[in-house]
């Protein structure tokens, strides 16, 4: 026999209980201490309020708590609260059943007379159950009170029960993924734990049916009633889940309006449904726009920054322009569950499923709102644009659109300012480190635009430069040339040069030729720009600062670091000045400064500015960037080149985990880390894993899309320096080849091409060719003298190997007069104790490595 038939009275209209009831045993459990908890002085227990959303599972909590603790009471009474009416007839029914129906028939009269009974009559133990309460003040007139073991449940829309049933209620929610799976394994034969005849499955039958369980869960949100739904229309037709969530993905408005074996009174397409007459007209327009965002959280910013802007409907406009009656019509959505508010957010959340079903009712009902309604939306997303994505404290405004763009459809409209705004987003992302999401928008973006406006569209072009910029960082180096070249080419014949949008496009190509190793004609390129900017943007612009900053980029590659150094501190002080001394690019900039004093020789201070824009990094807040792993990897050869070899090798570890989280391992910036890490295991006696490290590396290089310039041929040079000890034929061969390949790409006096020929001469000296290592040494000394500077560390370098291979020629005395010279600079340069100054001292061979950009 059922629990429930102990019951002294167990009310006909109590539904049955549900053999598939899933999870909500926490909601249970609260809900039952609750109900049980009290103490000598409390008269009437509070009645307890389950409330949510339409299709959350509310109902079905009341029903299950009604069947399971049934044998607790003496009577358990459902009473359906959607009307007054309907609440009166259900007292009358119990009155009938309790025998307490007034003689006269007088129908107010027998609902008090029951009333009372519940409050003083010989039913000590009962539950009442108010489902579907819409009304709080007019269910507060039937709820009887006045015993302690006497129980209220009341499931409801409606949040503020509080002041009503002085209790906090409790607040149903979706279920969790977990549980969505559990109940559509149980509920439907084909996802089904154990096989037809009952047997366990096959792991890879079992993986299947999980994973199309796991996939149908997501889709729906984990929404109860839609996941009822699904069961009973897989279960009914045997269609497959492929099948189901293909008429979902197409009109879920129409699939939900199907009729299926399930126990709920309507079709689930009209669970939302609620007239305006009981919402408000205010706030069900306010619902319907809604439906037109994303599931994402909408930010009340997004509403009203640009609500006057907004014109039809008219009702959704008036709201939409006044800040009162819009955050009204947003409490009442709350009142009601069908928003979610979070004050301390300031955000709104329409549940997805909801959101899709509403907007299908729209379309179906009333097609010509859609437009308006989505209008209105494109309208609010553009008035959000703070115009300017280079200014990080924009990105608050920027991340309140980001997330609707896509599901609103902002990439098939053609409004002008809505679609600078998904301009500006894809340049903000990677410039924010975030370049597989920008390429994602903005490819999706260009492919659109290119087939509705034409490939020659300003605003179209626009983007294209700034997809060419993001193919470029995440290492897409052949297609962001090509879609640039084609982009300038464009925008010059059609704008001119001196056209905004052909100046941005032509910096950016100065990138590529950069990435090409095309160093001399990116330094034409921008030595051109830089008036037009000036001209175009005016000095101070943050686009005219990006040239001057390109500009040191390609004096460093050149070799040209005390020109790069200029270039470098001017952009690093209107940076300063215009975005302030912690924003990324002015960091940036100061880490440019750094690199440029180690290509001067001035390691100290090249440590110090390092240190300091480390420092800054670490205290800023936000995701990842290639600009912060840049300065981090910089860090690390700071270290090194002054000497602190183990701080060094931890910091360029670190850096290089980070770039492989960041890129991946097989990305030309990880591969750059990685180079500098050889030098780094090197320096402290890991030569098997430098070793290892090296060839890796060398082997990498023919996979990307990376010239033969400095990657390659530091790569070469900076292995053969592990390999000299043991290997110093191969690593002559690396050196010999490393030397053509510098040669030709920047020329013989380049400082790269000045440190491999050097390292070469080392090579010679291993294998007992003297004189053409003394011939080398001695050109690279005299030459490193000339383009580097008598001081400079790797002049010393030069001059301490000079000097050992002129003693193995016989110049001892000429030898030993250049190496106390060579030792005089180092202690002024470096000092006594840098370590590369005392192998000096022990007459050591010094290997010079490079550093590639």
């Amino acid at each position: 026999m059922e629990a429930f038939a102990r019951s002294l009275i167990f009310g006909d209209e109590i539904p049955a209980r549900n053999p598939h009831f899933t999870g909500r045993g926490e909601e249970l459990r609260i809900l039952r201490q609750r109900l049980t908890t009290s103490a000598v002085e409390v008269l009437s227990q509070p009645p307890q309020a389950v409330f949510g959303l339409g299709g959350i599972g509310k109902t079905e909590i009341a029903v299950e708590y009604a069947h399971r603790f049934a044998k607790e009471y003496d009577l358990v009474w459902w009473v359906r609260s959607e009307h007054e009416d309907r609440m009166r007839d259900a007292f009358l029914k119990l009155g009938k059943r309790l025998g307490l129906v007034s003689p006269d028939g007088q129908r107010d009269k027998s609902i008090w007379t029951v009333m009372d009974a519940l409050r003083s009559g010989p039913y000590d133990r009962w539950l009442l159950i108010f489902d579907n309460a819409t009304q709080p003040e007019v269910v507060k007139r039937y709820l009887p009170g006045g015993r302690p073991h006497g129980h209220v449940i009341i499931t409801s829309r409606e949040q503020q029960w509080r002041r009503h049933t002085k209790a906090e209620g409790i607040e149903v929610t979706q279920f969790s993924e977990e549980e969505t799976v559990d109940f559509l394994r149980r509920r439907v034969p084909d996802l089904a734990v154990l096989d037809e005849q009952g047997n366990p499955l096959t792991s890879e039958s079992e993986r299947s049916r999980h994973d199309d369980a796991v996939r149908l869960a997501r889709a729906l949100d984990n929404l109860p009633i839609a996941a009822e739904h699904a069961a009973a229309y897989l279960a009914e037709t045997g269609s497959s889940v492929n099948d189901y969530l293909g008429m979902f993905e197409d009109d879920p408005h129409e699939l939900l309006s199907e009729h299926v074996d399930m126990d709920y009174p309507h079709v689930v397409a009209t669970t939302w449904s609620i007239s305006s007459r009981q919402l408000g007209s205010d706030a069900t327009e306010l619902f319907n726009l809604c439906a037109f965002f994303s599931p994402e959280p909408m930010a009340e910013e997004l509403f009203l920054t640009g609500g006057r802007n907004v014109r039809a409907p008219e009702t959704l406009a008036e709201v939409l322009a006044d800040t009162r009656r819009f955050r009204q019509a947003a409490r009442r959505l709350h009142r009601y569950s069908l928003a979610k508010t979070d004050g301390k957010r300031n955000v709104l959340t329409v549940h997805r499923v909801v959101q899709r079903v509403t907007r299908g009712q729209i379309a179906v009902e009333r097609p010509e709102d859609c437009d308006a309604y989505r209008t209105a939306v494109h309208i609010l997303l553009a008035s959000t644009n703070p115009r300017n994505p280079d200014r990080e404290s924009n990105d608050a405004q920027y991340e309140r659109s980001l997330q609707h763009l896509i599901p609103a459809g902002a990439l098939n409209s053609d409004h002008s300012d809505l679609r600078q705004l998904v301009v500006d987003q894809v340049r903000r992302l990677h410039l924010r480190g975030g370049h597989e999401e920008s390429l994602r928008l903005g490819e999706a973006a260009l492919k659109v635009w290119r087939d509705t406006s034409g490939r020659d569209d300003e605003r179209v072009l626009q983007l294209a430069v700034e997809v060419g910029i993001a193919m470029r960082l995440a290492g897409r180096s052949k297609e962001a040339r090509e879609l640039n070249q084609e982009t300038l080419e464009l925008l010059t014949g059609k704008f001119g040069e001196d056209h905004e949008v052909t100046l941005i496009c032509a910096n950016s190509y100065g990138g590529d030729l950069r990435t090409l190793g095309k160093f001399e004609e990116a330094l034409e390129l921008d030595r051109k720009l830089l008036p037009l900017f000036e001209r175009v943007f005016l000095p101070h612009h943050p686009r005219t600062l990006n040239v001057r900053n390109n500009l040191g980029a390609d004096y460093r590659r050149l070799g040209q670091f005390r020109d790069a150094l200029r270039q470098d501190e001017l952009a690093y002080t209107e940076r300063e000045r215009a975005l302030g001394p912690t924003n990324l690019r002015t960091l940036t900039s100061k880490d440019s400064i750094s690199h440029d004093l180690r290509g001067c020789g001035q390691y100290d201070l090249a440590l110090d500015v390092a240190r300091d824009v480390i420092a800054a990094l670490e205290l800023r807040t936000g995701p990842e960037t290639l600009d912060s792993l840049n300065a981090q990897k910089s860090f690390a050869v700071a270290l090194r080149k002054a000497g602190h070899y183990e701080d060094a090798l931890q910091a360029s570890e670190t850096a290089v985990r980070r770039y492989v989280d960041f890129l991946g391992e097989e990305h030309r910036y990880t591969l750059r880390a990685n180079i500098n890490r050889i030098n780094d295991l090197r320096v402290t006696d890991r030569l098997r894993e430098a070793e290892k490290l090296g060839r890796s590396a060398l082997a990498l290089c023919p996979k990307l899309d990376i010239p033969k310039s400095d990657i390659t041929w530091a790569t070469m040079v900076n292995l053969a320096l592990v390999l000299r000890r043991n290997s110093p034929e191969e690593a002559r061969a690396l050196d010999t080849t490393a030397v053509q390949g510098l040669c030709e790409v920047f020329g013989p006096e380049h400082p790269f091409t000045l440190q491999a020929t050097a390292n070469l001469a080392s090579d010679l000296a291993a294998v007992g060719e003297t004189a053409g290592a003394l011939d080398l040494s001695r050109r690279c000394y005299e030459v490193s003298s000339r383009v580097l500077g008598e001081k400079h560390p790797d002049t010393l370098a030069m001059g301490a190997n000079f000097s050992l291979d002129l003693r193995a020629t016989g110049n001892a005395q000429q030898a030993e007069d250049l190496r106390v010279d060579i030792l005089r600079r180092y202690e002024e340069v470096l000092s006594m104790e840098h370590p590369v100054t005392r192998i000096a001292q022990q007459r050591g061979r010094i290997s010079i490595d490079i550093e590639p950009y």
